[in-house]
Parts: C-alpha cells; structure tokens; sequence
C-alpha cells in the first residue's frame, strides 16, 4: 500500500526554503560504494584500523564486486523535503545508509549536520524480546537522550502511535504495521534536525499514514530536513521540493521534483514491456480525417525521449469540433496525436495524462490503457491517435502531456511532449459544486425516517 497524498501542498513552497543560502545540512560529493568480493584480511584490518577508504583504495575491484553508488553528489538545505526515487537496486537505500551512518563509503565525501533520525528497515535498533515501551526508551539512548527527557516524551509516543496495550508486549509479536507506528512516533517524537526515511510510510493502514503525512508537514515548517526514498512518486509530488532519480548508482536527474517524476515515469512507462496489450493489425485500421482546426502551438514545449518516434501534430477540441483549452465542466474534450515513425517501429502506443497545479496526475488515457496497441509503422508513415473524455474535474487549470512509446525493451523509443496545452475548466452558478478533485456519478436523496425501533 502506497503512502496516500493526502496533504494540502499548497501550504507546502516549491522553491527552496528558508536558509537555503546557508551551508547544506547535508552534502555529497562524488559518493561512490563498491561491494567487492573475496577481500583479503589484510583490507579488513585495514578498516579496522580506520584505514578504510585507503585500503579500499588498493584495489580496482571493480571486475569482482558490484558498484551500488557512482559519483553521486548533492546538497540538501536545512527544512527542505528532498525525494529520492528509483527502480530496485538502483542505489538508493545504500545511499541511506551512508547518510545514517550505519554504512561506510567507498569514494567521495558526505557530510551530514544535525541530530539524524533514521527510518530504515523496520525494526532495525529494536529488540525483539524487549516490550514497544522498552524499545522507545532504548531508541532514545541511542539517539542520547535521557531517561528523564523520555518519560516526557513517551505519552506523546504512545499516543501516536495507538497500539494500544500492545505497548507492554514484546515486539516480536507486532506487525509490520504495528512496528512502523512505533518506529515513526519515536523518530518525530526526538525532535530530529533532520529525518530519514527508506519505504517506512508503505506499510501501515490509510488513516495511519494519512497521519503521519500531516506530522511530517509540521516537522517542515518548523524547519526539519526530510529525506525520503519512496517509490510513492505522488508522495513526492506533494511532499517535496526537489528529487533525484537514482538509475544503476548513478544520478539520471536532480532538480525539480516534479520535473523529476516526470521523467522518471516517461522513462518507465518507455521500458515498460508492451507485449501483454493486444495489438491491432494494421490493415484493419480505418482512415480518418484529420482536424481541420488549427494544431497546438508545440513551439515552446519541451520535448523528452530520443525521437525514434515523433508526436508531429497535436490537435485539442470541443464536440463543435473547434480548436479550444477552454471547457466547462463536464464537457467532453477531444485529443487527436498525430504519431510518426522516423524508423520501422512496432507495438505503437499513443496516450496522454491530465496534471494538477502539483504535477500529480489525475487522469490517463491512451492506447496502452484500453490495450490495443498498433502493431506496426513502417519508417516515415503516420497514425492518429484519437483519445476523447468527458471532463467532471473540478474547475481550474490543468495541464495536459501527450506520450508515445514504440517496441520492448532493446527496441524502445518514445517522445513525451511537456505541458501541450493548459486547459481551463469553468462552472457556471447554476451547476453544482464540485467538492474534491472529480465529480462522480452520484445520487442524493431524503427520506422521512422511521423511528420506531423493534427491540
């Protein structure tokens, strides 16, 4: 289960926040971590010995062992949220574990400032044999606080955490669940400069993380530093500032966070295998018109993916056919794509994605969805793609992106074009008020009660 967006990042700045001028709280420079094998005894006294780095140093390893980090560097600033996303084995808890401490580096230098909480493996610090409340107070003493300054805090950790008499068991009979309440009521509880997270938020039911979400916003606006790994991109849509997308031990981006997601999801959904749609035969696709309203102005969008295939026009209209980005609510909008191959490509898809004023997707659709993906375009041919929705979102702004994606894996090409148009939808003062984000199928109805209880 995924961490649920539910926090109003509206209250949360995208740019950086204050004190970001000073010197980062944390910084990484040219961070490497290499897993050798078969290292001699003389190397682990050489660690033993604080020797580590120069001993590590001694041998090129890199034909025997696995590199897990490649000159990865960055810079945190104090209460910013900063996002780490990737595939598995990309790199990323390893790099936790160097920031925490409970993991040594092979190259390049990591400089952390502050008092740091960690939420790594669930469970890691506690005993299994000790009761939940036992394994608070021995946090604490890890973390160097006192019996005394404990007994304080414990209510307000017991309180979070709402467990229940479970507090007085051992915690090897919780659940993965019940443990994460622990772990995470101790972490937020220690008032930590800056806090550590790897997956922790994934487990748990929704009313626990939706709590734990709006006590991590608090910790940011009282100026904690919050580092998460996550493969929750909506949490770090609405969470964080900046990202960095981990690919095999080494930076792929490092900026904005939604810019960030984005890439990583185009590139995922690039990667992703297409073999389990069904796809259409050619001969059998009919022929169509094109719009002849004007096309998007595409001038100034920015364009991702390596081109083998190219969205050459992109046309968006109402039902009266006209070019239009301006709807009502509830209105149907139509996005015709007009995909060309510049080499023979197979399993063609084409689809688009509605965002937020947050960069979280709300809507996707496109080929891929319905599972019906076009089989083949030979190098230099077209194929429309006509993708038609009804719009019951809640009045605003929106922008839309519009992808194709084209083979497997070794053959894999696509485009992404960024922020094609912004849509505007408008509500008229006799339509009702939509609450929330869509506006569902509904009905409403009264009835006079019958009071009268059979006992």
């Amino acid at each position: 289960m995924s961490v649920s967006p539910s926090i109003d990042s509206s209250a949360l700045p995208r740019e950086l926040p204050a004190g970001a001028g000073h010197a980062p709280v944390i910084e990484v420079v040219g961070l490497g971590k290499l897993y050798e094998a078969n290292v001699p005894l003389r190397r682990w006294l050489a660690r033993g010995m604080g020797l580590d780095r120069l001993a590590m140093a001694g041998g090129n390893g890199t034909d025997r062992g696995v590199a897990a980090l490649s000159g990865v560097s960055f810079a945190v600033h104090k209460g910013e949220a900063f996002g780490i996303i990737g595939r598995n084995g990309a790199g990323k808890s390893t790099l936790l574990q160097i920031l925490a401490g409970t993991l040594m580096a092979t190259t390049g230098e990591c400089r952390v400032r502050g008092r740091v909480t960690a939420l790594l493996e669930l469970g890691s610090g506690f005993n299994p044999e000790f009761t939940g409340r036992e394994n608070i107070y021995l946090a604490g003493s890890i973390l160097g606080i006192g019996r005394t300054e404990m007994d304080h805090k414990f209510p307000e950790i017991e309180e979070f955490a709402d467990i229940g008499a479970f507090i007085e068991q051992p915690v090897k009979t919780y659940s993965t669940g019940m443990l994460m309440r622990v772990a995470f009521s101790v972490a937020v509880a220690v008032e930590p400069d800056i806090l550590i997270i790897d997956e922790a938020l994934s487990v748990g039911d929704i009313l626990f993380q939706q709590k734990c979400n709006r006590r991590l916003r608090e910790l940011l606006t009282r100026g904690v530093t919050l580092l998460v790994v996550t493969h929750d991109t909506a949490f770090v849509l609405n969470m964080c500032n900046r990202a960095m997308w981990l690919d095999k031990g080494k930076v792929a981006y490092l900026g904005d966070a939604a810019d960030c997601v984005r890439e990583y999801l185009t590139a995922m959904g690039a990667v992703a295998g297409n073999e389990a749609a069904s796809p259409a035969d050619s001969e059998e696709i009919p022929v169509a018109a094109l719009p002849s309203a004007p096309a998007l102005n595409l001038d100034k969008c920015q364009r991702l993916g390596d081109g083998g295939v190219a969205l050459e026009k992109i046309w968006m209209v109402n039902e009266a056919g006209e070019a239009s980005t301006i709807f009502r609510l509830g209105e149907w909008c139509r996005v015709v794509a007009l995909v060309r191959a510049w080499r023979d490509v197979r399993l063609v898809s084409g689809g688009c994605e509605l965002r937020d004023r947050h960069g979280q997707v709300i809507f996707a659709t496109g080929l891929r969805v319905v599972r019906r993906l076009i089989d083949f375009i030979p190098a230099g041919q077209c194929r429309a793609v006509v993708m038609r929705f009804k719009l019951e979102i809640a009045p605003g702004q929106y922008t839309l992106d519009v992808g194709s994606g084209a083979g497997e894996r070794e053959d894999n090409t696509w485009q992404r074009v960024v922020a094609a148009a912004v849509i505007e939808v408008s509500t008229t003062p006799e339509q009702e008020v939509v609450h929330g984000l869509a506006r569902l199928p509904y009905e409403v109805s009264v009835y006079r009660a019958n009071t009268e209880i059979t006992p």
